[in-house]
């Protein structure tokens, strides 16, 4: 959130009337941000993306709208003392220059109220039509060349859609399933989750972690677990009943009956969940055939 001494210590008496500014774009952006399909999917990718990067849950902060002039969707990297800035137009035609404060500006003032603080950004328009990316590419000016970004980033009328019509966002959910190659309706199932979570956070500096637990509370989720082994006592079982066996993936039970029978467990290893689960296979004892184990297999 830039401040209007900010503005003032960086622009003089210019300052004041840049924040005013600042304000008007702020209220005109969350009146127009409510319910935008284009931003809640990127939102989404970014979101997947950021967590398959392996950055830390507790300082990757998200957020939208911020009163700052690039603002739709805002990644600060505390650990870092990074940020990425996104704007983001579901438009059919768009230019640097036009417009009473022009679009170039935006960028140059972000990267110069950045620089000020000591904050290495990545400043990003994103735009939902390939040949508008070209055309603001080719028509970038030269004093925000090296500074603004321009990518195309393809959406569509609901996340089912958009896992199949947007390759990156297909293969993000990929990386972040916890499963190898997951069919199509578990990635929908984790896109789903994904942009349920992020529309029930209030959108200002919400840590990764939050969004991942409220997704992780979702049952089943299908997000990479962090457990990779199961109890001795538990293996133990598994492991003595004739025809089974099982292999872990991404922190969930694979498992196999002979030739005739297989399945995956809804429950990540390590989750209030699955010690439950586990807890009822334990005073269930002894479970001596498949037929046994059978209705434990959910």
């Amino acid at each position: 959130m830039i401040s209007k001494e900010e503005l003032e210590r960086l622009y003089g008496a210019r300052g004041a009337a840049c924040f005013t500014y600042l304000n008007d774009k702020h209220k005109g952006g969350v009146n127009n941000s409510k319910g935008n399909t284009f931003e809640n999917q990127f939102a989404v990718y970014k979101i997947a993306t950021v967590f398959n990067e392996g950055a830390s849950e507790q300082t990757t902060l998200f957020s939208s709208q911020v009163l700052c002039f690039i603002d739709d969707l805002v990644i600060e990297r505390e650990d870092k003392n990074e940020v990425e800035h996104y704007q983001l137009k579901d438009v059919k035609s768009l230019s640097w220059h036009y417009n009473p404060h022009p679009l170039k500006d935006d960028f140059r003032m972000q990267h110069e109220v950045c620089s000020a603080n000591g904050i290495t950004a990545t400043l990003q328009l994103v735009v939902s039509r390939r040949e508008l990316e070209q055309s603001l590419v080719a028509s970038i000016p030269d004093d925000v060349k090296g500074i603004a970004i321009v990518v195309h980033f393809q959406n569509a009328t609901s996340i089912n859609n958009l896992i199949r019509e947007n390759s990156e966002v297909r293969e993000a959910l990929r990386q972040m399933c916890a499963f190898s190659n997951p069919a199509t309706d578990k990635l929908d199932t984790l896109g789903n989750i994904i942009l349920g979570a992020w529309a029930g956070v209030d959108q200002q500096r919400v840590s990764l972690k939050e969004i991942l637990d409220k997704c992780m509370r979702q049952n089943p989720h299908y997000i990479k677990g962090l457990e990779n082994r199961l109890s001795d006592k538990l293996a133990s079982i598994l492991s003595g009943i004739k025809g089974v066996s099982y292999e872990i993936e991404g922190g969930y039970i694979n498992w196999r009956y002979n030739d005739t029978d297989s399945g995956s467990m809804s429950y990540r290893i390590g989750s209030a969940e699955f010690e439950a689960w586990e807890n009822d296979i334990f005073n269930s004892e002894p479970l001596n055939s498949f037929e046994d184990l059978e209705p434990f297999l959910i």
